[in-house]
């Protein structure tokens, strides 16, 4: 009986001291071509934003349930285009699918510039983004990008999936 609770006790020593398993992402791919490559004629579905305004203090919710079934494509041509889904964002833009702005690669596929041709919930006509690409592969993809507001500054972080 002692030898069956010291086993016990000695399982139960090892497995308490196992850490989670990390959940690990395949390799970005780098380069501009490289970049292009996974990023042109993918149907793009945003699924998370964060928004970060200190290391302490994140906004991890989930992206608006209004944008998570929009589709974004970035065209070889340099167009971006959106296609609506079914749910609605509820603001006075109406939303029309179609060329919304257009697209370049900067600083060998680590900057995505996004011009803004018209107004579509979440970016406004005249606008121009830069985005630091955190993270690409042909299924996933995490852009950044520094938002300076009045009284304050943070970063968007908005992560894509391949639909």
């Amino acid at each position: 009986m002692k030898m069956i609770l010291g086993m016990a006790l000695v399982c139960a020593t090892l497995f308490s001291c196992q850490k989670d398993a990390v959940i690990e992402e395949e390799p970005s791919l780098s380069g501009e071509t490289a970049v292009k490559g996974a990023l042109i004629n993918t149907d793009w579905v945003l699924k998370h934003t964060a928004l970060v305004y200190n290391p302490d203090l994140v906004d991890n919710g989930k992206a608006e349930a209004c944008k998570q079934d929009d589709v974004y494509k970035f065209k070889l041509t340099g167009s971006t285009e959106i296609t609506f889904g079914n749910v609605g964002c509820g603001s006075s833009i109406p939303d029309i699918s179609g060329v919304y702005g257009s697209w370049e690669l900067q600083a060998n596929g680590t900057v995505l510039k996004q011009s803004i041709t018209r107004d579509v919930p979440g970016f406004i006509n005249g606008e121009v983004i830069f985005w630091t690409v955190d993270y690409i592969t042909a299924n996933k993809m995490r852009i950044k990008r520094l938002v300076t507001e009045p009284g304050k500054t943070y970063t968007q972080m908005d992560t894509y999936i391949r639909r």
